[in-house]
């Protein structure tokens, strides 16, 4: 049976001023930033601690970055809390956590921005985004720029972003809710150190041979159009902008507009039937409805607003062949 609690929870999430008119310009001149961004979130060493807030829940992480020989070396730890790591190699991720009574999609993975497209170069996206420029700021001793994220429409998010003004690297992001005010996610760096070399024993986990690890499903992944084969369902309506992306089973389906991600799970018929539900937790929105003429159950899970994931799962149809 599906749990969209705990699917919530497992996913590695991501994150994100009011609506601004702005010239070409400056447009031009913020997507030379969000380019910057992507490339150093992957291409710089650094190392620092930061917190991540949603849903009223408060993570404070530790992170070490290393870009060497084309590749990607990274861990996370969590500082506060159950003792949990993520150790990554490129679009490789294992999580390890000390053994409990629950099962491993209860376990919350606070990784912030690090897990979401914000590794893209975003200025592509401006069908579906305004990209601004909001002056400079300090972020963690470090001078930065500000930047927003308006979408043209108010199926999706906004964000706010400040960038390393030295080498583009995201020291703080906040969601922004439809109405541009209320802030649903907030990551901040509360230390950081950025390029250098560092030992690469900083990059192996601190935990106990016994415990637990699991593989996590990456949203660094490229982006790849997967069709499975004779599919029994279809998502008959997106939001402008968003595309198919990986797809690992014909029951689970992913879908991007370059920023926001979400997913649509599918129970088939003759399994248990969850009662109808509709919530969210800080960015992340958790709808689940069975499916209109015919049996099974959707859940939409994703980076949206209810509204538009209501929307989502209430186009979800099976195929007939």
């Amino acid at each position: 049976m599906i749990h969209p609690q705990k699917i919530a929870a497992s996913l590695i999430l991501a994150m994100v001023w009011m609506p601004v008119a702005f010239s070409s310009t400056e447009g031009s001149e913020a997507g030379v930033w969000l380019a910057r961004m992507a490339t150093a979130l992957h291409e710089q060493n650094y190392e620092g601690v930061f917190t991540y807030v949603r849903g009223g829940k408060f993570n404070t992480m530790k992170i070490v970055h290393k870009f060497e020989g084309g590749k990607e070396l990274e861990r996370l730890l969590q500082l506060n809390g159950e003792k949990l790591e993520i150790l990554r190699i490129n679009d490789d991720l294992v999580c390890h956590h000390e053994k409990s009574d629950q099962i491993d999609l209860e376990h919350q993975v606070p990784m912030g921005p690090f897990s979401s497209a914000f590794n893209e170069n975003l200025a592509a996206y401006q069908d579906q985004y305004r990209f601004s420029l909001h002056g400079d700021d300090r972020i963690a001793g470090r001078a930065v720029v500000k930047l927003g994220i308006s979408p043209r429409l108010n199926d999706r998010y906004g964000y706010r972003l400040w960038l390393d003004k030295e080498t583009g690297l995201l020291l703080q992001s906040h969601m922004l809710d439809v109405d541009r005010k209320r802030v649903r996610e907030i990551f901040q760096f509360s230390t950081v150190s950025i390029g250098g070399d560092f030992d690469e024993s900083m990059l192996l986990s601190s935990l106990s041979e016994d415990a637990v690890s699991h593989r996590l499903t990456s949203a660094l992944v490229a982006f790849k159009k997967e069709k499975a084969s004779r599919p029994q369902w279809r998502v008959s309506w997106l939001p402008n902008g968003f595309r198919p992306v990986r797809v690992p089973s014909s029951d689970r389906l992913h879908f991007t507009d370059g920023l926001a991600t979400f997913s649509v799970f599918i129970e088939r018929s003759g399994k248990s039937i969850l009662p109808e539900l509709a919530t969210h937790v800080g960015g992340t929105v958790v709808i689940s409805q069975r499916v209109k003429g015919a049996t099974g159950q959707i859940t939409v899970v994703g980076e949206v607003p209810i509204a538009t994931a209501r929307k989502v799962a209430e186009s979800v149809e099976p195929v007939i062949y």
